[in-house]
């Protein structure tokens, strides 16, 4: 074991980068076909991210979206930012602003949005996404381990099945979970169930005092259903590319199956799964629909959801408050993400193939 241990552990030669020659005129020779790539992506993913923190600068609302959409929103970051028009101060959650034309309002509602949200609505946010992607990726790398045995029959049928939630739309998912969980009808609560008569959600028009516990246990098992699939896939890839000499020779060495699955199984196979990991925890972190069916008290929301409920005509279309909560929710996914690229070194990619 001792030997094994140290194969792996020791240095592997990596091939040597060559050098880039010309590449100026290499650059200008892919100019050309970059650039429709290029400005496709300018279109789709710069320009809404550069709205939406303009928005955030501003009172925009349902009042004025005439003015809005016709350029009043460019106009009034233009005239705050050279000084032509001063500051109106607009604060977070006091509803739609009034006037028919977009004002500039600077960083006073990202301040008083960042007071008013506070460290509830944050740290609910982390504790699901880390219990929604641990949940997910422990299930998912089970049954990978589970169908990578030898003498496992039908392995193919099986992975198809575990497949099957992808095919279902998040939406429609979140919706059977919901009946399944409803307090008064829901096939659990009617099975006897009893910690499923509490309620673990608050369906619209009904009374009911949810206990959050329960809440969250509704949420993370809706959630595991149509999680799990992606961490199941990476880790059946990542086990099939592990080298079949490496897990002969721990054998050989007598270890035991905790011992391959953590010091050899699981260190090899974190260079694929931890682009799962990161994709699924963008995809808990920005948890829409399930929030939305669901409808969890507060501070048990995730802040798209909050971004929806203010930027629908709930609240009066509160447009720039909602462009506010998704240009946090960027800045927060940045760090959340940076931290755990350093960590997991995903960036490294696979060195043992």
């Amino acid at each position: 074991m001792k030997a094994l241990f140290a194969w792996l552990r020791s240095p592997h030669p990596r091939p040597v980068p060559r050098k880039r020659t010309n590449s100026r005129q290499e650059l200008r020779k892919a100019l050309p076909w970059l650039a429709p790539g290029l400005i496709t992506l300018s279109v789709i993913t710069l320009f809404p991210l550069l709205f939406q923190a303009a928005m955030a600068l501003t009172n925009f609302s349902a009042p004025a979206i005439r003015d809005g959409m016709r350029g009043g929103v460019w106009r009034a970051i233009l005239q705050g930012l050279t000084g032509q028009e001063s500051a109106v101060f607009y604060p977070a959650f006091s509803g739609p602003a009034s006037g028919m034309q977009v004002k500039f309002a600077g960083l006073s509602l990202l301040t008083t949005l960042i007071s008013s949200i506070g460290s509830s609505v944050l740290l609910f946010e982390i504790l699901w996404t880390v219990l929604a992607v641990a949940t997910q990726t422990a299930l998912g790398v089970g049954l990978a381990l589970l169908l990578h045995r030898r003498g496992v029959g039908l392995k193919n049928f099986w992975r198809a099945l575990f497949i099957l939630p992808w095919a279902v739309p998040e939406f429609v998912s979140a919706l059977t979970w919901s009946q399944l969980f409803d307090p008064r009808f829901g096939a659990l609560t009617l099975a006897g169930r009893t910690w499923s008569q509490t309620p673990g959600f608050i369906p619209p028009g009904a009374a009911a005092n949810p206990n959050p516990d329960t809440i969250l246990i509704s949420l993370l098992i809706s959630a595991l259903w149509y999680g799990f699939p992606l961490m199941l896939l990476a880790a059946s890839a990542g086990l099939k590319a592990l080298p079949p000499e490496v897990m002969d020779a721990a054998a050989l060495d007598g270890a035991n199956a905790w011992q391959t699955g953590r010091q050899i199984i699981l260190p090899m196979l974190m260079p694929l799964l931890a682009p799962a990991i990161i994709l699924r925890a963008i995809f808990a972190f920005n948890q829409f629909y399930l929030f939305t069916v669901f409808q969890p008290p507060y501070p048990m929301l995730t802040l798209s959801a909050i971004s929806y409920y203010f930027f629908s005509s709930f609240q009066g279309g509160q447009y720039a408050l909602s462009a506010a909560i998704n240009i946090l929710t960027v800045v927060f996914l940045l760090v959340l993400l940076l931290g755990f690229n350093k960590v997991s070194r995903a960036a490294e990619g696979v060195t043992y193939a």
